[in-house]
């Protein structure tokens, strides 16, 4: 969504861009916006829907850090304020690592108000969120001190499955960890999340919910999804091989695919 422009909520740290008309979406990103998570999928998505990106506190570099009460609830109570703020009485949302948590946590909240539900390598699915433990540790610290490609490459191989996507995406998370209040603002939020799980709340979304996870994620191992899937009363289960935490940006084509037919199959094309 490079070409839109970026709005903010009055006296809020979200913000937002929307791009298509259609039917509409909502996208929930993951940490640190994944390092533009939604890039290469977004365009596909508004060539049929009215797709909103909304970007949250601590979660991205044009936010505050720093901001007291960043939590999965105060996330999801940001984006009941943002369905209020641009008049979205109803629309599917898609949840990407602990975008997923906070969509899914929103909907559990405001079930009036989503019509279906995605989570893309949702966190929160385990009793804890274990590859977090991988952030918080000697990597990201020497990374707020000082910037080193090999840390950089360590921290992505948590993330991405195949190599190319190491360099592809090494220059713009280079360029985002020279601002230190984005750094801090990773490792703070990788830290209130680690301990948080929406597995309590599963069986209580009685709505379509797709759940798409990679094979090779290791920040939320696969085991989680398979052992989450059964407890949703509508719930579908997608695994993607050769596949990391982020599926939009590993196999955008395929995700795009797969949710679009799931969408349409919950009458939301």
């Amino acid at each position: 969504m490079s070409s839109a422009s970026q709005s903010r909520i009055p006296s809020s740290d979200v913000t937002y861009r929307v791009a298509g008309s259609g039917r509409d979406l909502v996208l929930a990103h993951g940490l640190g916006g994944l390092f533009h998570s939604w890039s290469a999928i977004l365009p596909m998505l508004a060539r049929t829907h009215r797709v909103w990106e909304v970007g949250f506190p601590a979660f991205d570099s044009d936010t505050t850090a720093q901001r007291r009460g960043n939590s999965i609830g105060d996330w999801s109570e940001d984006l009941a304020r943002f369905f209020d703020h641009v008049g979205l009485e109803r629309a599917a949302v898609i949840g990407n690592s602990v975008g997923g948590q906070v969509a899914t946590t929103y909907a559990h909240a405001h079930r009036d108000r989503v019509s279906a539900l995605v989570l893309l390598a949702s966190s929160g699915l385990g009793e804890n969120n274990e590859g977090y433990s991988l952030f918080p540790g000697d990597a990201v610290r020497r990374l707020i001190k000082r910037l080193e490609e090999d840390v950089v490459r360590a921290i992505l191989r948590t993330v991405f499955s195949a190599d190319e996507f190491f360099e592809k995406e090494l220059p713009a998370i280079q360029e985002r960890l020279s601002d230190r209040r984005w750094k801090l603002g990773l490792l703070g939020t990788a830290r209130r999340v680690r301990d948080a799980t929406i597995l309590p709340l599963l069986p209580q979304i009685e709505l379509p919910t797709l759940l798409v996870c990679g094979e090779d994620d290791r920040i939320v191992p696969v085991r989680f999804a398979r052992a989450a899937a059964p407890l949703l009363p509508h719930g579908e289960l997608e695994i993607f091989p050769a596949t990391g935490h982020a599926p939009q940006i590993e196999r955008p084509e395929q995700t795009h695919d797969r949710v679009l037919r799931f969408l349409h199959a919950a009458g939301w094309n």
